[in-house]
């Protein structure tokens, strides 16, 4: 099988499995890291960890054999699900130990000198706009000239916005610019892994040793050590001692760092001091140019017309963005019919109306903030002023309503607030509605009060009629 003809497959298997799990399972269990190769009618899962195999090979085969059989157009397809060769491509030192789980096959990583980087996501690539210029221009500036400006950069923001992509990109640009400097990139989850086995394994001082003695350190997803009090607490220590040498620390969070709940005081402190930027969903026309870039690596042609309708109905965020136009090239592709304006509304028209009817939560949280005259912080707060609770009782409704987010999901995203709180929130609303009550708030312009019914009809007129 070609080259070409490989990676469109290998795409198109990688789109649809994310689809047909979701996309947190996917994230979790695949994510950046797991690696598909078609060759011979046969489908390769690489994973660096053997757990992660283990699971995927125990909970999804039967989809991945399914998914590879609908996409190959062949009935007898063969699944392997391959362990040991990593994603994660480090400056090697002395004492360097596998990672928990790893092949003890795998090929060892050289002892001097570093090998190509495994990272994907570029700078050069990264599309540049007025969402997250800011937080382009520090990653650059960091993989330029590491802790010249600042020693510690904080990007969060939602999935699927490019945190990893710039993650990503500045290890890459470290690798090319200053290819003696020593960094590490692994993910949260990675990191509280490898520091649980150095723990079991009484190794915990060859564990620091290979992530204190870098120049920079790269962690994805640091919201992952929350609720962790032995791993903040050993990320803590990590970072002071890679801070006191000079060096840099980069991160990525889903949320801010004082609204990821459960950190510790003194770890929430020390992020807080670094330099802390937000990555927003990008607007129509960087929504186009990404299409763009990413329609010209295709071998089939997408008309512009058809990458416009693409960028102006799928706003969330640059993964399904992308997901939708390799879907709509994949089905094209196996159907051999032409990338049409058709074609599009016909593969995504559930997508399409996904995107009309469900608002994202921070957007009902935005809107309800705005409307209330209380802020979003007040909102996630703990404050039970009987304003913001209003607010906040409003805003897990209609995040329950208008979304696929469940309770515990509502909770962690409205500040970590536990379920039965939202669910108690939820049913005040649900039966002041019922009973046709009034809603009652304060502001500095003095009291408002007005029919319960009405506030919330307009509040899902706002949001879903809003432009994106």
């Amino acid at each position: 099988m070609d080259g070409p003809n490989a990676e469109k497959f290998c795409l198109s298997i990688r789109s649809q499995i994310a689809e047909r799990i979701g996309p947190n399972r996917f994230r979790t269990w695949f994510g950046e890291s797991a690696q598909f190769r078609v060759q011979d009618h046969a489908l390769d899962v690489v994973v660096s960890n053997e757990f992660v195999g283990s699971w995927i090979a125990a909970n999804y085969l039967d989809d991945l054999r399914e998914v590879t059989r609908g996409v190959l157009g062949e009935e007898d397809v063969a699944v392997r699900v391959i362990t040991g060769e990593p994603h994660v491509q480090p400056a090697s030192r002395e004492g360097d130990w596998p990672l928990a789980g790893a092949s003890p096959t795998a090929p060892p990583l050289p002892r001097n000198g570093r090998p190509a980087p495994a990272l994907r996501g570029r700078l050069g690539a990264f599309v540049v706009g007025p969402s997250n210029h800011l937080a382009y221009s520090a990653a650059a500036d960091l993989a330029q000239s590491p802790g010249r400006a600042f020693r510690l950069l904080v990007i969060h923001g939602g999935c699927g916005l490019g945190k990893t992509h710039l993650l990503h990109g500045v290890c890459n640009g470290l690798a090319e610019r200053h290819p003696t400097l020593a960094w590490r990139y692994v993910s949260g989850e990675e990191f509280t892994n490898e520091f649980v086995y150095a723990v079991k394994a009484g190794r915990v001082d060859l564990f620091r040793a290979r992530f204190r003695h870098v120049d920079v350190l790269a962690i994805d997803d640091v919201h992952f050590l929350a609720n962790k009090r032995a791993t903040q607490e050993e990320f803590l220590h990590t970072f002071n001692a890679i801070d006191a040498g000079g060096k840099a620390v980069v991160l990525s969070s889903d949320q801010h760092p004082s609204r990821i709940a459960t950190l510790s005081e003194p770890l929430v402190n020390r992020l807080l001091s670094g330099m802390i930027v937000e990555i927003e969903p990008p607007d129509v026309d960087m929504r186009r140019e990404i299409l763009r870039r990413r329609a010209a690596s295709m071998p089939q042609p997408a008309p512009d017309e058809v990458l416009d309708l693409i960028a102006q109905r799928v706003t969330r965020n640059v993964r399904e963005l992308e997901g939708a136009l390799l879907k709509v090239a994949a089905v094209a592709s196996l159907t051999r019919e032409p990338l049409t304006l058709e074609t599009v509304e016909k593969v995504l028209r559930h997508q399409f109306a996904r995107e009309t009817r469900r608002p994202e939560a921070a957007d009902i949280v935005a809107a309800v903030a705005a409307r209330l005259s209380v802020t979003r912080e007040q909102i996630y707060s703990r404050s039970r002023d009987r304003t913001v609770s209003l607010a906040r009782a409003i805003a897990m409704y209609l995040i329950r309503r208008h979304t696929l987010m469940s309770f515990p999901e509502i909770g962690r995203a409205i500040g970590h607030k536990n379920h039965s709180t939202v669910v108690m929130a939820t049913q005040r609303i649900e039966r002041m509605l019922h009973n046709g009550e009034m809603a009652a708030w304060r502001t500095p312009s003095g009291a408002h009060q007005t029919c319960l019914r009405g506030l919330i009809e307009a509040l899902e007129h706002e949001l879903i009629a809003s432009p994106a």
